[in-house]
């Protein structure tokens, strides 16, 4: 009876060991199933990562249809590891100590996060954008006003858009090396994608929200624009040549007027003092428009220009876009070639400076007053050609979006706007022209650094585009305080023999007037709490100046008026290398 029981009880453990078995069994099999299917969901995401790869290498090749069905299929990977992974993904980062895959699993949830989101804002702005993106490289234009309507109707999709990059930013935040989360070399090759993506994508959706607004949706918007002259350099860019006025409704050209920066001053009203070197070095009395980008900060630029706008009518002003010639090349460039009167070919980006010299004094021309009224009135047909381009849709968008974002990282296009949503876009990219500022020298933030050369030709002529300068700057960091050696040199390029006597005059080709001796107000923006030790004094004789007295070339320092810099500044002269 005894030995009886003992048997059975065998049986049964061995029964229960069996089945124990069989259920580890069981679990290994579906945790490789699992398995599995979780690196088959794993590997497809990562090639569709490659894929879009691809793509962020050739946009300009990129069909915006194909690439919105790639993040499609991306969503649906990133919904598929979801429901695979379940809550498991919580556990993942208590197995970073793991070889090889530890960094990884630390990073498991932020990195779906990060996914789940980014597919997700992908998905709403292709849904949203899908009838224009359609259009692109296709024979239609999508026009402006098709474009503006668009987004205003799908506002809450791109709203949505933005908070899904918003959470992905956050989790990828979190994917910080600092912290002990390393990335496996199969992922690591594509952080700076992820990088580069969540912000151009956030970026993107940012302006796609306060477009319709500054694009006219609500209200009238205008802004004026200014044609920068570098030939001529100014703090702001270049002399303010000519401005237009653009006034926008419903995505719609209202009106677009381009005139002569001379014609748009009132004197029957009031003007302040101009900056003592516009008075001591050109005589100036008045501090009119086409004087008013004297800061190097471009936002204080194009403050001062919408007070100093007097076009003889009330006119509000909701920003002010800025571009130099290289802007108008790369611009004319972007919308493809303008047909103009008077030309036997199309203007593009290569022809458009001759274009623009030899309108600006045609041959054979007597620089009469009748010429002097007509001289820069070939920016108004150049404006509408290219806008008629782009109002009508006739343009690569992509080429033109990469051409604008160019410009703008190159600070050849600067744009300042009253809306408060768009001018914390610009600012957040550095496209608003802002001077940064930085730690002082020998504050408890410890040390930094900070330089500027700021050049201002102040002598009635285009010779800055013949001048070459050449920036040497050494820091010694054995020495306490450090000491800094700051080297310029200028080279005038133009043999002509030209004398050096102020004068206000106009030459009957535009080439001559680059010619010219260079007078160059200086200034070196440096941190606060730097002290001048030595610095080269170069005299400028009184017959060289239009106040008639000798210039010492002594180097004063004065604190500047944009924020917590010192500058040093003096005039330099340079004679054509005859």
């Amino acid at each position: 009876m005894t030995k009886s029981t003992q048997l059975g009880g065998t049986g049964r453990f061995l029964t229960a060991k069996r089945v124990v078995w069989s259920l580890v069994l069981l679990a290994v099999v579906l945790l490789t199933v699992w398995g599995v299917r979780l690196a088959q969901t794993g590997q497809l995401l990562l090639e569709h990562l490659s894929q879009v790869q691809a793509l962020a290498d050739a946009p300009a090749k990129a069909d915006p249809a194909a690439a919105c069905t790639l993040v499609r299929e991306m969503q649906g990977d990133v919904m598929a590891l979801e429901r695979q992974v379940g809550g498991l993904v919580q556990m993942a980062p208590a197995l970073g100590w793991l070889p090889k895959v530890g960094g990884d699993l630390q990073a498991a949830p932020h990195l779906l996060a990060m996914a789940d989101g980014l597919t997700e804002a992908g998905t709403l702005a292709c849904d949203a954008l899908e009838p224009a993106l359609a259009t692109f490289g296709g024979a239609s234009g999508f026009s402006l006003e098709q474009m503006v309507t668009l987004l205003a109707e799908h506002q809450a999709d791109l709203e949505q858009a933005r908070a899904a990059v918003e959470q992905a930013q956050e989790a990828w935040a979190q994917v910080d090396p600092g912290k002990g989360v390393v990335i496996a070399p199969l992922l690591e090759g594509k952080t700076t994608l992820l990088d580069q993506g969540l912000s151009l994508l956030g970026m993107g959706l940012e302006a796609a929200t306060v477009a319709p607004d500054l694009l006219g949706m609500d209200e009238p918007r205008t802004y004026l624009v200014l044609a920068l002259n570098e030939d001529e350099l100014r703090p702001g860019g270049g002399f303010v040549t000519g401005v237009g006025e653009v006034w926008l409704e419903a995505g719609q050209l209202v009106t677009m007027t381009f005139r002569d920066s001379y014609t748009v001053d009132d004197f029957t009203q009031p003007y302040p003092d101009p900056p003592e070197p516009l008075r001591r070095y050109m005589g100036i009395d008045l501090w009119v428009f086409r004087d008013s980008n004297w800061s190097p900060d471009f936002p204080t630029a194009a403050r001062q220009a919408i007070s100093l706008y007097r076009p003889g009518y009330p006119v509000s002003v909701d920003g002010v876009i800025a571009l130099d010639q290289q802007a108008v090349q790369g611009l004319v460039d972007g919308v493809g070639p303008l047909t103009m009167d008077g030309t036997e070919e199309p203007v593009t980006g290569e022809t458009v400076i001759a274009y623009v010299r030899h309108a600006w004094a045609p041959e054979g021309r007597d620089l009469t007053g009748e010429w002097w009224g007509q001289r820069k009135s070939f920016m108004g047909p150049l404006a509408e050609a290219a806008w008629g381009q782009v109002q009508g849709g006739k343009v690569d968008w992509v080429t033109l979006a990469q051409t604008l974002l160019r410009l703008l990282e190159e600070k050849h296009l600067l744009i300042y706007l009253r809306n408060p949503d768009a001018a914390a876009l610009l600012s957040g990219q550095g496209w608003d022209g802002a001077l940064r500022s930085g730690p002082a020298l020998g504050t408890a933030k410890g040390l930094g650094d900070f330089l500027m050369v700021v050049d201002a030709n102040v002598g009635y002529n285009k010779a800055s585009t013949r001048v070459q300068e050449t920036i040497s700057y050494q820091v010694d960091l054995h020495q306490s305080p450090p000491q800094a050696t700051l080297t310029l040199v200028y080279t005038h390029t133009s043999s002509a023999d030209y004398p050096c006597r102020p004068e206000i005059r106009y030459d009957p080709v535009y080439e001559q007037m680059t010619d010219r001796c260079y007078w160059d107000y200086l200034r070196i923006y440096i941190p606060q709490g730097s002290q001048l030790l030595d610095a080269t004094r170069i005299p400028v004789p009184g017959e060289a100046l239009f106040w008639g007295e000798d210039e010492s070339g002594e180097v004063t320092v004065q604190p500047a008026e944009e924020g917590p810099w010192l500058t040093l500044a003096a005039l330099g002269l340079l004679p054509p290398a005859v």
